[in-house]
C-alpha cells in the first residue's frame, strides 16, 4: 500500500488493479479505523476527488445525511442558526460534523441547498420511507473494474435512506454529457450520470416505495446534496 500512496503524492497514475487495492484499503479504514481513516480523508482525498473522480466522506454522517434530515424534518432548519445551542435537536450521528462546520465553515451550514418546496413552505414533506435491507449494488457486465469513481459514488448514493438498489446500466466514452445529473424516471426510479475523467456512465437508483411524488422530492433531495453550489462531506 505504501507504493501506492507514494504514487498518490507524485500525482502517478494508478493501474486499474492499483486504484482496486486502495479503495478495499479506505474501506477497510472506514470500517475497522475511524480515526485513520478521517486522516487519510484528510490528506488524500482532494487527490482523489480530483484525479479519481472519487469522493470520500469524511464524516459516517455529513452533509448528505444533515440535508435528507432537513427534508423530512423541515422545522430543525432553524435550529442550524441556534447551533451550538440547538445541537439536541439533531441526531447525535450528525453531532460531530456539525461542530466540525461551526468552527471550520459555519457559512456553509446557513448557505444549505434544500428542495425549494421544503425552503419555501417549511411544511413536512414526505420522502420515501427509509430501507430496512441494505442497499444492493449491480454493476452491467461489461465494466467489470466499475469504473473509476463509480464505486464510491454509489458509496455515496447509499447514505441516503430511501435508496434501496443502485444498478448501472451503460456507459460513453464519445460525447460525455456535460453535467452530472440526476431525474425522475418513474414512481420507483431514479435515473443518473456519473463522469469521470474517461467516460460518462448511466444509472438507476431505485426507491423503496413507488410514489411519483416522492421520487421527485428524492430526486431534488439528492440533487441538491451532490449538486448545489457547495460539495457535501
Amino acid at each position: 500500500m505504501r507504493k501506492i500512496l507514494r504514487k498518490l503524492e507524485q500525482n502517478i497514475p494508478l493501474q486499474d488493479q492499483e486504484y482496486e487495492q486502495l479503495m478495499d484499503y479506505i474501506d477497510q479504514l472506514r470500517q475497522s479505523a475511524p480515526e485513520s481513516y478521517a486522516l487519510f480523508c484528510q490528506q488524500y482525498g482532494v487527490i482523489l476527488y480530483e484525479h479519481y473522480s472519487t469522493y470520500l466522506p469524511r464524516f459516517p454522517a455529513g452533509m448528505d445525511e444533515l440535508i435528507e434530515y432537513l427534508v423530512r424534518n423541515p422545522s430543525a432548519g432553524k435550529a442550524i442558526g441556534a447551533l451550538p445551542a440547538s445541537l439536541s435537536v439533531f441526531p447525535p450521528a450528525l453531532h460531530p460534523y456539525l461542530m466540525y462546520m461551526l468552527h471550520h465553515d459555519p457559512l456553509a451550514l446557513q448557505s444549505l441547498e434544500i428542495p425549494e418546496a421544503i425552503a419555501l413552505s417549511g411544511n413536512s414533506s414526505s420522502l420515501p420511507e427509509p430501507r430496512k435491507q441494505p442497499v444492493v449494488c449491480k454493476f452491467e457486465d461489461a465494466n467489470i473494474n466499475k469504473e473509476t469513481g463509480l464505486r464510491a459514488h454509489f458509496d455515496r448514493l447509499s447514505r441516503f435512506t430511501f435508496v434501496s438498489r443502485l444498478q448501472s446500466y451503460r456507459y460513453l466514452t464519445r460525447h460525455k454529457a456535460a453535467h452530472d445529473r440526476i431525474e425522475v424516471v418513474n414512481g420507483q426510479c431514479l435515473g443518473g450520470i456519473f463522469t469521470n475523467k474517461e467516460k460518462s456512465i448511466y444509472y438507476y437508483i431505485f426507491l423503496t416505495e413507488d410514489n411519483l411524488d416522492k421520487a421527485h422530492l428524492a430526486c431534488q433531495t439528492i440533487n441538491s446534496a451532490l449538486y448545489g453550489s457547495r460539495k457535501g462531506s
